[in-house]
């Protein structure tokens, strides 16, 4: 009888540790996903920015070149309204309008700061190029935690947890660019 408890009691405490261990498991895969998606989160927020702040300077940049050729042709106008046939009125309208459409270009410059200090199409390739490494910097952040976590799964004794605790390995996040040196199709980027 001495015997049969002996063994209960080692079954119990090998349950016990189990069970414990078990939970330990859990608790590091949760902690662990948890960081995995907060870095996909940061990733998404970081692509969106990207996108919406391009459609901002490009916007801008549009607007810019409208003005500055709306500039250029009242400033032939104004020139060609030189000629002693135009009268001081004419060359006063044009000269307003011209004037107008500085103004409505200094508030433009006003409002995105780079287009004053740089030629438009410069800061538009410096907010893209911005905007991309901080997409890519995201992105190895997000891929680190996938490795980190894919890694987890495969170490023992957590490889033994992790499927039946409904953990599973996580797809690494490729950008466009990468698909690019594969050659890979890449119409659905477009």
């Amino acid at each position: 009888m001495l015997k049969r408890n002996r063994h209960v009691v080692v079954f119990v405490i090998v349950a016990m540790l189990l069970y414990v261990f078990a939970r330990h498991t859990k608790n590091v895969f949760v902690e662990e996903q948890h960081l995995l998606f907060m870095a996909s989160g940061l990733l998404e927020i970081e692509i969106k920015r990207r996108a919406d702040l391009l459609d901002g300077v490009r916007a801008a940049v549009k607007q810019y070149t409208e003005l500055e050729e709306k500039i250029h042709t009242h400033m032939v106008e104004l020139n060609g309204l030189q000629t002693p046939r135009s009268t001081n009125k004419e060359r006063l309208e044009k000269s307003n309008e011209i004037l107008a459409l500085l103004s409505e270009m200094d508030v433009l410059k006003e409002k995105y700061p780079d287009l004053k200090s740089n030629n438009p199409y410069l800061a538009l390739m410096k907010e893209m190029q911005t905007s991309g490494l901080r997409v890519m910097n995201s992105r190895l952040i997000y891929n680190r935690k996938v490795n980190e976590f894919n890694t987890l799964l495969n170490i023992l004794p957590y490889n033994f947890f992790a499927r039946p605790l409904g953990f599973h390995k996580h797809p690494f996040q490729q950008g466009a660019g990468e698909k690019f040196l594969r050659n890979e199709d890449i119409r659905h980027y477009k």
